[in-house]
């Protein structure tokens, strides 16, 4: 079955096992200095082991001065980079899969914060309207340089093994705005006429043949049609007719493959399509190119299934077909199909949580998400499974995608599990949520979790109401909560207890028969959009009614769009930017929120959208009956699939493990509180990175509130002569934090050691807050070839591992972080702590009094500093020191740095409640272990 899938393949020289390929898709997995480190080739291994015959990775940066499309990007613009391609492509190779490297610029699409704030580059100066970033047109000298980037970056690639390498010349980005009339508006020698708006992609792959040979790999990937008449341009622009001349134009100029794509950013909507798209949509203009080229074609076209995938080959559209977001969905995609188990593969749903998390988390350096598969970008974060060999059994309440991930991953490690539900049939909401028009597939989360249930014997219990004696009648170990959540029903709204007030759920079931009727819509969220279809399509006449003046304003951009394109062909009515005051038997009166002007608007029947709360109804009764309660999903907070199913996971994975230890800190260790100091001739090295901004959130106080980027600062110096000690040594570990809109530094822990450490602990480094810790073993040496190395060990535990190379820094973001500094320069910092007393009560108890948040300011005046590329960060907890507690996302960079630091101030913020504050600045008050697996190589 699927022959034709796997049958061998060739491009050019290199050989392809089968017709399946991973098209180029952003992870926010790279480092920061575009290597590919242990994140990224774990997510490309396990694609690789699933199957896939040819892997082209995310868009590859050529350029450093105005070529950065992420902030997390894949890069060959340094011959530093080819070590990592190397590694790339041999985790690739391990399984017989090829790997060809997709070079990019983005242009106008791109971002100027990533490249200094100056203006993106272009063919012109026609602004993106969906990036939004000013825009100037490329010199010509530029254009002669960018050239040679990317034929330098092929030569980098074929240097590391890597098998080819693709021109981006699609959806909008740099060289597609050079052969667009749209976006160039040249008149020299690279605009104006088709041959002269071809040249800089020809000049590119004459440059990469040149410096390649003529034997190695080279393809394009092209939007053969920009669809912009769909949003009202009127201009010219690339239609199939030109698309097919420019694919025409590239064989002929000697490239060995086309992968056929189409629009840009501003007709995303055809680019990165959402659930109403059929599979297989753009077949038409695909075959429109295979028709006319002799070389082999990829194409991507929304296939989610082994038999559209095979049509596409038995028809001759494709020569291989490309798939992006199956693989985000099922790495085995390749390998469970080949081996006839099509019914285990759990399918991309087309949600876009995937692009919604990779544009929404590129800020904070996080990775994107999937919404079925939360071990996506999670591989080496999340490990193997640890097995159950106890026997254990679990009640799994509730059968939507939070419940029924924590059941299978549960069962998948041999716990015994039986799961409960009040409904017929498993989903959950989403029984509900594939209701709407064109979208079915949601029922594919179900089908998947039927078929896994079966093969690992899961007990399922279907219509029956889950109680605490039934529940406990199971002798559970634990009861994992997945109960959901309930539609938000405000009592205070006059009226809204009427017949004709129904909800979404008996709006979506059928229960409300409001068909060919007037409906008032309160609620213009995505929700509230879907079901206003719904209804339009049962001939209803829909007022959307909501507070926020856009409608969908909290939901991902293109499925709005996609909603708002089929609405505006129904008979829809908007209200935004209005409250509900009250609802009346023949229609809703309504607030204008700027002016409060009051209207009624006629309806036979009102639907309420207005959100979910969460149930946690269950709770409670089973903790009095001594069970051991997890809450996953809406259970905890009402959200969307992705995050249900990734708390499900994570419950499942991690109930029944060991925990492991966190340390204790003593009162005789927190009994003072910080001096204004001096500390001179302070040498040593200051690095950065990024970490999970939940583990940020799980050690910073309030008032305290995380900065938009999860940066976290280590420090390990030698202080030669402060005014308060002996000279010592420190590390301290810190994350960056704000305060009212300040930014500052929260000391997470301090290590000290040499001469004058405890001198200093009780003089000048007495910040009450910072678990402090004596007897510390410091290391630090500045070697031969500019290589700096750190060691930090404390009672015979290493806990912090370093290896610098001074002359660059991983990342420019280094350099903001620390205000640029160089010799000479006075820069400005602070610092926030808490200043608390431990004073006996009357009963001879010690409590925690007088608690307040203190800042300190801070000068440091450089006598040297020498920017350092961090090659090795390892952070380590022990049994006492919990330094792993932040994990390393991606090293920002480094420096070494000679200083004198002069505290200049303390400024007493605000008092903050010392119960609410000890469970967060005295860890042994609370549990860590979550976080105590930090540290790479």
């Amino acid at each position: 079955m699927y022959d034709r899938l796997f049958e061998k393949g060739r491009i050019g020289n290199v050989d392809i096992k089968n017709r399946l390929v991973m098209t180029p898709m952003g992870t926010n997995l790279a480092e920061l200095d575009g290597t590919a480190g242990p994140a990224m080739l774990a997510y490309f291994e396990a694609r690789a082991r699933g199957g896939c015959g040819l892997i082209m990775p995310e868009i590859c940066r050529v350029n450093e001065a105005t070529g950065a499309g992420m902030f997390r990007q894949l890069a060959a613009t340094s011959d530093r980079h080819i070590p990592s391609l190397a590694k790339l492509a041999g985790t690739v190779h391990k399984y017989g899969s090829k790997i060809f490297i997709q070079l990019h610029h983005p242009g106008r699409e791109g971002v100027s914060a990533l490249i200094g704030g100056q203006p993106c580059v272009s063919a012109s100066d026609r602004m993106c309207n969906v990036s939004k970033q000013e825009t100037r047109p490329m010199g010509i000298d530029e254009i002669h340089e960018l050239v040679g980037q990317f034929g330098d970056a092929a030569l980098r690639c074929k240097k590391a093994g890597i098998d080819g390498v693709e021109l981006h010349c699609a959806h909008g980005y740099l060289l597609q705005q050079f052969l667009s009339p749209y976006t160039n508006m040249r008149t020299d020698e690279y605009g104006g006429s088709f041959d002269n708006r071809m040249r800089l992609v020809l000049e590119i792959i004459e440059d990469i043949r040149r410096k390649c040979g003529d034997d190695y790999v080279l393809g394009c990937r092209v939007s053969v049609d920009e669809f912009l008449s769909t949003i009202g341009v009127e201009e010219d622009y690339i239609h199939i007719k030109d698309g097919i001349k420019i694919v025409k134009a590239l064989e002929a100029a000697g490239i060995d493959f086309i992968d056929v794509s189409c629009a840009l950013y501003e007709t995303g909507l055809m680019a990165i399509e959402p659930i109403s798209f059929a599979q297989g949509w753009r077949k038409p203009f695909i075959k429109a190119v295979k028709d006319v080229v002799g070389i082999p074609v990829i194409a991507v076209s929304a296939i989610r299934e082994p038999a559209a995938a095979e049509e596409l080959l038995d028809d001759e559209v494709v020569d291989f077909v490309g798939m992006g977001r199956p693989w985000l969905a099922d790495p085995e995609w390749g390998r469970k199909v080949q081996e006839g188990r099509e019914s285990e593969l759990k399918k991309c749903i087309s949600c876009l949580r995937c692009f919604e998390t990779l544009m929404g988390l590129n800020a904070q350096g996080l990775p994107l998400e999937c919404a079925v598969n939360p071990l996506t970008c999670n591989e080496k974060r999340y490990g193997e499974l640890e097995p159950d060999t106890v026997g254990h059994r679990v009640v799994v309440v509730g059968g939507g995608p939070g419940g029924m991930m924590a059941a299978e991953t549960l069962a998948k490690r041999g716990v015994k599990v039986t799961l409960m539900d009040r409904q017929e049939s498993l989903g959950g909401t989403v029984n509900l949520a594939k209701r709407p028009p064109l979208k079915e597939r949601m029922e594919w989360i179900a089908d998947y979790y039927r078929d896994s249930f079966a093969r690992l014997g899961v007990e399922v219990q279907l219509g029956k109401e889950a109680s605490p004696e039934n529940i406990a009648a199971l002798e559970p170990d634990a009861v994992v909560l997945a109960t959901g959540s309930r539609a938000v029903f405000p009592k205070s709204i006059p009226g809204v207890d009427g017949k004709n007030v129904y909800t979404v759920e008996e709006v979506l079931t059928g229960k409300a028969d409001i068909a060919g009727k007037s409906v008032a819509m309160i609620g213009a969220g995505l929700t509230g959009l879907e079901v206003g279809e719904f209804l339009g399509e049962k001939g209803c006449k829909v007022a959307f009614v909501d507070m926020l003046k856009q409608a969908g304003a909290n939901a991902y951009r293109n499925n709005v769009l996609d909603v708002m394109s089929r609405l505006g062909k129904m008979d829809v009515e908007w209200e935004l930017g209005h409250t509900l005051k009250e609802i009346t038997a023949d229609g809703v009166v309504i607030e204008n929120v700027d002016n409060k002007e009051e209207k009624k608007i006629a309806a036979d029947a009102v639907v309420l959208s207005l959100g979910y709360s969460s149930d946690r109804s269950l709770k409670d009764a089973l903790e009095e009956k001594g069970l051991v309660v997890c809450l996953v999903g809406s259970a905890i907070k009402d959200g969307t699939i992705a995050p249900a199913t990734k708390s499900g996971y994570e419950v499942g994975a991690n109930l029944f493990r060991k925990p492991e230890p966190s340390f204790v800190v003593t009162g005789d260790e927190l009994s003072n509180f910080a001096k204004v100091s001096h500390m001179r001739g302070q040498e040593g090295i200051y690095l950065a990175y990024l970490t999970d901004p939940a583990a940020v959130a799980k050690v910073l106080p309030a008032p305290l509130e995380p900065f938009a980027v999860p940066v976290v600062t280590v420090s390990a110096c030698h202080i030669k002569e402060p005014t308060f000690a002996d000279n010592y040594y420190e590390a301290i570990l810190g994350v960056y934090c704000t305060y009212k809109g300040q930014v500052g530094l929260y000391p997470i822990s301090l290590l000290l050691g040499g001469p004058g450490a405890e001198m200093a602990t009780q003089l000048g480094r007495d910040n009450s807050a910072i678990p402090k810790k004596l007897g510390a073993e410091f290391y630090i040496r500045k070697g031969e070839n500019d290589k700096v190395t750190c060691n930090v060990s404390r009672r015979g535990a290493e806990l912090l591992n370093i290896e610098m190379q001074l002359g660059s820094y991983n990342h420019p973001l280094t350099h903001a972080l620390y205000q640029s500094p160089v010799p000479g320069k006075v820069t400005a910092g602070s610092g926030y702590y808490f200043h608390f007393d431990r004073l006996p009560d009357e009963n001879g108890k010690f409590k925690f009094t007088n608690t307040g948040l203190i800042r300190n300011v801070c000068n440091y005046t450089y006598d040297a500093w020498t920017p350092g590329y961090v090659n090795r960060l390892e952070i380590k907890s022990s049994i006492d020191d919990p330094w792993g507690c932040l994990p390393i996302n991606t090293i920002v960079g480094g420096a070494y740095a000679e200083n004198n630091l002069l505290i200049t101030s303390l400024e007493y913020l605000e008092d903050v409640e010392p119960e609410a504050l000890m469970l967060k600045v005295i860890p042994a008050w609370y549990d860590q272990t979550a976080f105590m697996k930090g540290g790479i190589k």
